[in-house]
């Protein structure tokens, strides 16, 4: 209704004086109908550009089939789509403009960003989108999304800029987004991911990523898409800036209770051993003022990307200046910038009726582990040969048989050895508690 409604007021603004009585000015009719023409010339223009993708994702023990959009943006085949389309994908398929269909590699993906990169081999010339810039992008700027939502191909919706600079809830992920979306009120609808969101200059501004509620539209800059799918198709990965810090905002009961109450900055909620920030002398309690020479004020969850986006966006190694009060004290720190852990944990499907994953930082803290030794049971099978044996969601495994698993690698590799035996004894964390977990192997599986 709100989009009909938005329609509605714009042809009584634009036709009104006609019936007003300068109907023999026809100068305002004119002007819709060279923005009408405008926005049909565009349209056609961008549709040539964007791809249907169909994804099979396997999450757990099910399969499920995702559509979503793409952006051309190299005629040798690269596509910008959303990290979401492809995640757990295990076979993707493209349909192009000409109706055929065509498997596509997936070159790499970035979780905090929401963004993928996939490639087709095709003997078809694809048009390429031509990308804009997302800086020079304005709010009320009138904007077309393109996209195949419910999976109608290449489907148009209007709207304008709604807003820059949005930050978006995790909605229970286990990696934070690290962006500053665009918010549009042109529909963004299931289906429409990955696709385009275009000025009336026909430039690529964004890349759709979600949609929440009606005239909601989130949309990932094209300076970030950019950026993020050079570096993922030269390495394959993103290579961030991380120091090792926990931060929450340091809001007016905290300045007030500091005896300041006109102090803005960022609160260090923990430092993670061993981190940059450690070395450099930064504590927990520290509100950091300035980093570099930007300002650093959050009194609420959404203002603390600002400090993110900051030290995620400077390079490996380079060093920062941070302006920091530790109580009455000003103190000046420089640190060397590392590069950020895996935020994605690898997933290993063991066959037994169970998946495990590798134990990040942000697992670590997510499931309060007691340390980072092991690999995390993050799905048991219904009915299975683990479930049999008790083994829970949330365990951690460190000993499969005499062989340790400290890690991904070593667990995989004592898997194999003991993967003839009728049964499996497993060393397992759970809570303060270590138990052992009996299940059948893949010999009594085998036999069954």
């Amino acid at each position: 209704m709100k989009k009909l409604s938005k329609v509605v007021i714009l042809i009584l603004v634009l036709v009104y004086p006609l019936a007003a009585g300068w109907g023999q000015d026809k100068k305002v009719l004119k002007t819709f109908e060279e923005l009408q023409g405008v926005i049909i010339s565009v349209s056609n223009l961008v549709k040539n550009s964007v791809v249907h993708i169909e994804v099979v994702q396997k999450v757990d023990d099910r399969k499920y089939k995702v559509m979503g959009s793409g952006v051309v943006t190299d005629e040798a085949g690269y596509i910008l789509t959303n990290e979401h389309v492809v995640d757990n994908a295990q076979q993707i398929m493209v349909t192009l403009p000409s109706k055929r269909e065509y498997p596509a590699d997936l070159i790499g993906v970035d979780k905090q960003t929401d963004l993928a990169v996939i490639k087709v081999n095709t003997p078809e010339k694809l048009t390429v989108a031509k990308l804009g810039s997302s800086d020079a992008t304005k709010v009320g700027e009138w904007v077309i999304a393109v996209g195949n939502p419910y999976g109608f191909d290449r489907t148009v919706s209007f709207g304008i800029v709604s807003g820059k600079g949005r930050v978006m809830p995790n909605f229970g992920r286990e990696v934070p987004f690290v962006n500053d979306f665009l918010q549009t009120d042109a529909a963004i609808d299931p289906g429409s991911s990955g696709g385009p969101l275009v000025n009336l200059k026909g430039e690529v501004v964004g890349i759709n990523s979600m949609g929440l509620g009606r005239g909601q539209g989130f949309t990932i800059p094209i300076n970030m898409a950019k950026e993020v799918e050079k570096k993922i198709i030269a390495s394959g990965g993103i290579e961030r800036g991380w120091i090792g810090v926990v931060i929450q905002p340091f809001n007016r009961d905290f300045a007030r209770y500091h005896g300041e109450p006109e102090l803005s900055g960022v609160l260090i909620a923990d430092v993670i051993e061993g981190s940059p920030a450690e070395k450099a002398g930064l504590k927990a309690g520290d509100i950091v003022t300035e980093v570099g020479k930007k300002e650093m004020a959050a009194e609420k969850e959404d203002d603390l990307n600002a400090f993110s986006l900051t030290i995620a966006e400077t390079p490996v190694g380079e060093p920062i200046d941070l302006k920091v009060r530790r109580g009455k004290e000003e103190k000046k720190l420089v640190l060397n910038v590392g590069s950020q852990p895996k935020v994605k944990p690898e997933e290993f499907e063991t066959g037994l009726g169970f998946t495990v994953k590798e134990i990040t930082e942000g697992l670590y803290r997510q499931y309060a582990l007691n340390d980072k030794v092991g690999v995390l049971v993050s799905f048991v099978e219904v009915g299975g040969a683990a479930f049999q044996g008790k083994l829970s969601e949330g365990d951690v495994i460190v000993k499969v048989e005499d062989a340790d698993a400290t890690d991904l690698p070593s667990f995989k590799a004592a898997l194999e050895k003991h993967a003839k035996k009728s049964q499996l004894l497993l060393r397992v964390v759970r809570g303060k508690d270590k138990v052992y977990v009996l299940i059948p192997g893949s010999k009594q599986k085998a036999e069954k």
